[in-house]
Parts: structure tokens; sequence; C-alpha cells
């Protein structure tokens, strides 16, 4: 009966696409959080650390400690705000850059095993109705 329930299905699949996607990020020297603000950082190198926090759903504390750990490993570097000396600008190194295309590929890959047998328009539709439950989620919780 419980196969039937959204939240559900949204735990047991985030479990297992973490759990492949964590084996091998583990092997690359990573900590959990980390993977996701690398790829974060792919697509929107610059932002703040609250665009990031944002965007991949970390608290400000938890994304605070974790940027302090990424830049003490050489994968981010902040650069000051140019009118707000207490904001910087958060990049990857070129070292962060080369893991985060490696982090992209391993996501891509379990992406591609979860979807093996489904059509490409219905892996379509499920990628658009899945945004619309975050949407109606995140409106929820506001």
């Amino acid at each position: 009966m419980l196969d039937r329930e959204l939240h559900v299905l949204l735990r047991k699949g985030f479990y297992y696409s973490n759990r492949a996607i964590l084996q091998q990020i583990l092997a690359l020297g990573l900590f959990p959080g980390q993977p996701k603000i690398l790829e974060f950082l792919l697509e929107k190198d610059g932002v703040m650390a609250k665009e990031i926090g944002e965007g991949c759903v970390i608290d400000k504390s938890t994304i605070a400690n974790l940027l302090v750990r990424m830049e003490r490993q050489n994968l981010v570097y902040r650069k000051g705000h140019p009118s707000d000396k207490r904001a910087s600008h958060i990049y990857l190194t070129e070292q962060g850059r080369a893991l985060a295309k490696q982090v992209k590929a391993i996501c891509i890959d379990v992406d591609t095993k979860a979807f093996r047998g489904i059509p490409p328009d219905e892996q379509q539709q499920f990628l658009h109705t899945l945004r619309l439950l975050i949407t109606n989620l995140e409106e929820e919780s506001e």
C-alpha cells in the first residue's frame, strides 16, 4: 500500500539515486553536500553563498561550513563583492571545475540508469510533472 504514496516513492527514489551517486562521489574524496555545490557552480559560477544554498536546498550554516571546507581543499575561492564588503562571490578553482565535471558525469550516468527502458517522451513528462510537484510543495512551505 505504501508504494502508492508520493512521499514514500520520493524517499525511495532519493535513497537509491543518492546511494548510487555517493558510492562514486566518495571515491573522489568529496564529502556529502559538496557534489551538489560543485554541480551548481558548474552552471552558475560566481554566485553568492545565499544563492548556492537556495539552489542546492542547503541551510545557511551548513553552506557556510561546506564552503570553508571546500576552500581549504582548493575547490572554490571567494572574490569580494565590488560594492558590499561583507559579501563575496564563490567561484570554482580549476581543480573544483574538474571535479564538478566528474560529478556531473556520474549524476548523468545514474539518471540514465534510472530512466532505462522508459521512452524519452515519458521521461520528459515525468520531469515536467516532478517540477510541478516541487513547485507546489515550495509554495506550501513558504
